[in-house]
């Protein structure tokens, strides 16, 4: 299973660089991607739909609500969700499962809030500002990161108090036959294909890598919510998705690192939001308790709501429908509330080889770190120093 693990990892950071490079032979500069600008506007269109003047709040004109399938953003997102469901109904594993009791229907309702509301405060999310931002060479990554693994820490103290032994899954579970699941897994994949060239080119190069991301995500089980819990609570750590998650950043930022030493320019304009350094750590707590809360980062909550879990769809609809909304009502209040704090900028405007060693150390770093964890490598280590020094020593 961790090999799998791995080796999804790997293949997510390429299609992140294949998607930057794409993104540049289409407008001419190459850009990273993210997720909740997508999952709030979204939102913002379920409120348009109901009469709701959502355009004239002022986060609705800076980001503006465009129809789902002309603005990339958007499209990933639903992707995402569509990539999720086609491997698991491909093998015949599609369960719909997770059916939540009322503390775990409480406890996905108030994760996803503060999934939503912390990632739109802090303008990112964990793909945004952690894999992107820390690609980019960011130094609102090093900020959000450091504001997220404290937040986590605060919202697993409130899961085990108020959810752990509370929230539980009904009995609930259904798996439809799998010969109907793998006639529908092959009709929304061939769905999904024959869609593609219909869209616009840059958003369907966000559908394509949106598409594998989501099978990635389901035939891994690749979380980054599990990382930094790996990180907080060394406890249950297994040490597999902090090695994954640095696989999986080192990929990608070596490969755009790589790409600019080519003459590739880039835009990190979108993972590097010029905002105070206050507003990202702030937003990074609120998203990190959310994390902890909701058990599941924003990425894998997509994927596992496409491959069937009822608890990972409320935690989706309630990041989407009510934490993401509620925040752009905020919105003009935060961002007048924080003084302008050393606002973000890429170590990449200053020196790419300089810049570059930002994520190659905190990948490295996370991928010794999984090391240490792994109980399983610690074994074949100590079994290695135990058959080998007693030879060198002779």
């Amino acid at each position: 299973m961790s090999k799998r693990v791995y080796v999804s990892a790997i293949l997510i950071g390429l299609v992140s660089v294949g998607l930057a490079y794409g993104v540049y032979l289409t407008t001419g500069r190459g850009s990273l991607w993210g997720i909740t600008g997508g999952e709030s506007k979204i939102g913002g269109h379920l409120y348009n739909l109901l009469g709701l003047p959502v355009t004239t709040l002022s986060y609705y004109q800076q980001f503006k609500l465009l129809p789902v399938f002309q603005d990339q953003t958007q499209t990933i997102v639903v992707a995402i969700f569509v990539g999720g469901a086609i491997p698991a109904l491909l093998a015949g594993r599609f369960l719909i499962r997770h059916l939540p009791n009322r503390w775990m229907l409480l406890q996905a309702v108030v994760g996803g809030f503060l999934l939503g509301y912390g990632s739109r405060l802090a303008l990112g999310c964990n793909i945004g500002h952690f894999l992107s931002g820390w690609t980019a060479a960011g130094i609102n990554a090093v900020t959000f990161t450091v504001a997220l693994i404290a937040g986590v820490f605060v919202g697993l103290r409130i899961t085990e108090k108020f959810f752990m032994f509370k929230a539980k899954p009904a009995k609930f579970s259904y798996l439809p036959p799998p010969k109907i699941q793998k006639g529908l897994g092959l009709a929304i994949l061939a769905l999904a294909a024959v869609f593609t060239p219909s869209l616009p080119p840059l958003v369907a190069l966000f559908w394509v890598a949106g598409l594998a991301f989501g099978m990635l995500g389901t035939f891994s089980g690749i979380c980054f919510g599990t990382c930094y819990r790996d990180i907080v609570n060394r406890q249950l750590a297994s040490g597999v998705m902090p090695k994954a998650i640095g696989l999986l950043l080192l990929t990608f930022s070596t490969g755009v690192y790589l790409l600019q030493m080519l003459g590739t320019p880039f835009s990190f304009a979108g993972v590097v939001p010029n905002i105070s350094q206050l507003q990202i750590a702030f937003g990074g707590v609120i998203f990190g308790i959310g994390i902890s809360i909701a058990g599941s980062c924003i990425f894998s909550t997509e994927w596992r709501a496409g491959s069937g879990s009822i608890y990972s769809l409320v935690v989706f609809l309630s990041t989407v429908f009510l934490g993401m909304p509620a925040l752009a009502v905020h919105y003009d209040f935060w961002m007048s509330a924080f003084p302008k704090v050393l606002p973000s900028f890429s170590l990449y405007s200053v020196s790419p080889s300089a810049a570059y060693i930002m994520p190659l150390l905190f990948s490295t770093a996370l991928i010794l770190y999984g090391i240490k964890l792994d109980t399983g490598l610690r074994q074949i280590f100590n079994n290695l120093k135990t058959a080998v020094v007693p030879q060198i020593k002779r």
